[in-house]
């Protein structure tokens, strides 16, 4: 089947997303059929497809898996991105936050052009594949966001569900980042490659907020109870940037945390 689009990791919440909005003018792919750490997998997936343009969501995104297994990190977010660049046809990757280690009492967003210092093993190697994309095509396109949540996965899904069925919900107080609804990530992208992007892109819903804020805000309508804990108290593998709030400087912008929070309520609710 030939299309214009190759979704890599197509199952997961904005590779989903992308073949919605795509329909048949994209294929998705996920493992087993196509294993983005594997050149022959990915030649026949290309050879049978043709696309224009490989979008990769695929990816480890477990932030403590990749801590506790570097090697496998590495394998799929720097060296899949390297075989998915290597094809000949134009590449869009998805990166994270999670390239900077913010500090406490920052309130700057990072920009495109700051400087980089990953916070963890999940960051190095996505830092990585930004790299890879981009050295192979200067007009390849890398999109960090963070934060990411749709339908039924992701951090609002499970504080409605927690709070809805157990009347609370324990949520992190000290970690501030942007919390990204995928349907309209995923319109971004299509804007940006539509309209001949290139580069690296922060795409991600401001402001930036911690997650108890968020379950706050879910509260109000659920009159459940939101309960604060600290990051450094749940003795995660993986350290986590204490704020990561990210911020375009290209003129890409989509709805707010709140307008995406209020959507997701009104439709999946």
């Amino acid at each position: 089947m030939k299309a214009e689009y190759l979704i890599t990791g197509a199952t997961g919440q904005l590779g989903a997303a992308l073949q919605k909005l795509l329909g048949s003018n994209a294929v998705g792919t996920d493992l087993p059929e196509v294993d983005v750490t594997e050149p022959d997998s990915i030649r026949a997936a290309v050879d049978r497809i043709d696309p224009l343009w490989i979008i990769n969501c695929a990816a480890v995104v477990d932030v403590d898996l990749c801590q506790r297994k570097p090697d496998l990190a590495f394998k799929v977010n720097r060296d899949g991105v390297r075989n998915l660049a290597v094809t000949g046809r134009k590449l869009l990757t998805i990166s994270t936050d999670h390239v900077f280690t913010g500090f406490k009492g920052q309130k700057t967003p990072f920009l495109e052009g700051d400087r980089t210092s990953p916070a963890n093993i999940y960051g190095e190697s996505k830092l990585l594949g930004e790299v890879e994309a981009l050295n192979a095509d200067p007009d390849n396109i890398v999109i960090r966001t963070s934060w990411m949540y749709s339908s039924m996965k992701g951090m609002i899904p499970f504080f409605w569900k927690s709070l809805s069925e157990d009347g609370e919900v324990m949520a992190v107080c000290d970690q501030i980042a942007c919390l990204t609804f995928a349907p309209d990530l995923a319109e971004a992208i299509i804007d940006i490659i539509t309209h001949g992007g290139s580069g690296l892109y922060h795409i991600a819903a401001g402001p930036g907020v911690t997650p108890a804020e968020a379950a706050g805000r879910l509260a109000e309508s659920t009159g459940g109870s939101v309960g604060k804990v600290s990051w450094s108290d749940l003795n995660l593998d993986a350290p986590r940037p204490v704020y990561s709030e990210i911020a375009t400087s290209r003129g890409i912008q989509i709805p707010s945390v709140w307008d995406a929070i209020e959507r997701w309520r009104n439709y999946y609710v």
